[in-house]
């Protein structure tokens, strides 16, 4: 499976989740190691202040980080579980709602790429950190995360 047809598939999947449907997550980009993804809030993501809701950030980044994390095992998605084992993230500055739409970046250093493709070859689990940065309209930093992936062979 090449990289453009995974990305499709990956956003697809993304779309089905009634979570990323109520955010408006959107795929901005998917190469391999890196995926970005954006939303523009809409008054359901803000909280009292009119910032976006922590919780919807959160789940921005979690979106950008797993999908960087399946973004170098295109031959081995059907045989693989992915999976987010734990995330943290620091809030930078505010998010103004109207300083949207916001992006999610995530991108695997080309060690952790290469690791991660070698393991999934050999059908061994893998943990590996995948770093996000979220970015305002004017591309002001507003938080970034981690995000450790967990990636299995599926059991039969």
């Amino acid at each position: 499976m090449d990289i453009a047809t995974l990305g499709e598939l990956v956003m697809t999947g993304f779309r089905r989740l009634g979570f990323i449907r109520y955010a408006g997550i959107e795929g901005v980009e998917f190469a391999e190691g890196r995926n970005v993804v954006g939303m523009t809030p809409g008054p359901e993501h803000l909280n009292h202040n009119g910032d976006v809701h922590a919780a919807v950030l959160f789940g921005l980044a979690e979106t950008a980080a797993m999908g960087a994390a399946v973004s170098g095992i295109a031959a081995h998605m059907g045989e693989s579980f992915v999976v987010a084992r734990d995330g943290r993230i620091e809030y930078l500055a505010r998010a103004k709602g109207e300083a949207g739409p916001f992006v999610a970046s995530a991108e695997l250093p080309a060690s952790t790429l290469e690791t991660v493709r070698a393991e999934a070859a050999a059908r061994r689990p893998v943990e590996f950190t995948v770093p996000v940065r979220i970015t305002g309209r004017d591309d002001t930093a507003v938080a970034t995360a981690t995000f450790t992936a967990v990636i299995r062979p599926k059991r039969s």
